[in-house]
């Protein structure tokens, strides 16, 4: 009886107040396109009961031909101009045929100029309202084989083909990386017909690399996961504080050493080929952080350093040879 007495009292307490007791299920609305509200719906097919997003899309795809192709739409077929096609629905209101205009749209903003100059500015945006998506550019055939004919003929370093052309040492080392195993390929017989149509369709889809346009930051340094974080310190206002003192607060290198290493790197480098030159052809292994000596490799004849394998150590005989350096001090030679 008490437990009762509380439900309808919390009932009541409800109903005073004015609020709704019972769940409403959420409603949901259909998702038109903007253009479709300035009257762009075309009619229903003779014949056929169609719905407003059905008459759009056999809108946005137009006729068939006789293999089943939507030969009239602008996106039916791949480019082969170099030129990128992404959709623009803003500018093209539904009409993606090959007409710039279609008879559906209205307004004086839609003219054909207008259309093709929001396509130009934004032809490297796959999505028109995310600025930071841009589609990444390919170098042509004929600056690739200039590249590899600086580099591999005329012996210029890397460094400054890199200037030259505005390209990275790591992209430019890459170039010269595939360009060798495509002819290993040639050679081989792997590259065939199949292989080559796939090749040249996707050469012609990507846009190309222009140096005067598309120049490549050089001085561009991966950025450290250290300085990911924030970090504080308190300095007097007239202690002077720089890069290398930032460097140092971050257990980092500074900046210039990093951009000189990275300068330095690949193997057609001026660094590389100077090192390579040596006439013992030693060289002196790379140092890292916590590294207390550096490693230098002599290359050497086999047999006239280190040991047989398999050769008796007369480390325990007591007829063991003993020998004194110029110092007075008392070693074991190598027997």
């Amino acid at each position: 009886m008490l437990g009762r007495t509380i439900i309808d009292s919390s009932a009541c307490s409800a109903k005073t107040a004015g609020l709704q007791v019972s769940q409403v299920r959420y409603r949901r609305t259909l998702a038109y396109p903007f253009y479709s509200k300035a009257g762009n719906i075309p009619p229903a097919r003779k014949g056929r009961k169609q719905t407003v997003f059905k008459r759009l899309m056999d809108q946005f795809l137009g006729p068939k031909n006789y293999k089943g192709e939507y030969y009239l739409n602008k996106y039916a077929y791949v480019k082969t101009n170099h030129t990128t096609n992404y959709i623009n629905p803003r500018n093209e209101r539904g009409n993606a045929l090959l007409e710039s205009l279609s008879e559906f749209d209205v307004g004086e903003e839609d003219d054909s100029s207008s259309f093709r100059r929001n396509r130009s500015e934004n032809a490297l945006q796959p999505f028109p309202l995310n600025s930071k998506c841009v589609t990444n550019l390919q170098i042509s055939n004929e600056t690739k084989a200039r590249i590899v004919d600086d580099i591999l003929l005329n012996k210029i370093p890397s460094q400054q083909v890199a200037l030259k052309y505005g390209l990275k040492i790591q992209r430019i080392e890459a170039i010269l990386k595939l360009r060798e195993i495509e002819e290993e390929w040639e050679q081989n017989g792997l590259i065939k017909g199949d292989l080559k149509r796939f090749s040249n369709t996707l050469y012609n889809m990507f846009p190309l690399y222009n140096p005067e346009k598309h120049a490549e930051n050089l001085t561009e340094i991966p950025i450290p996961k250290e300085t990911l974080q924030s970090r504080f310190l308190t300095i007097a206002e007239s202690e002077p504080f720089g890069p290398v003192d930032a460097a140092k607060e971050f257990n980092l290198e500074p900046a210039a050493v990093t951009l000189e290493r990275l300068s330095e790197g690949g193997e057609h480098s001026s660094h590389h080929s100077n090192a390579k030159a040596n006439k013992d052809g030693s060289f002196i292994s790379t140092m890292y952080k916590g590294d207390k000596y550096a490693f230098k490799f002599t290359p050497v004849k086999v047999g006239n350093v280190g040991y047989r394998y398999g050769k008796v150590f007369r480390d325990n005989r007591k007829d063991r040879k003993i020998a004194y350096d110029a110092a007075g001090n008392k070693y074991y030679p190598i027997e």
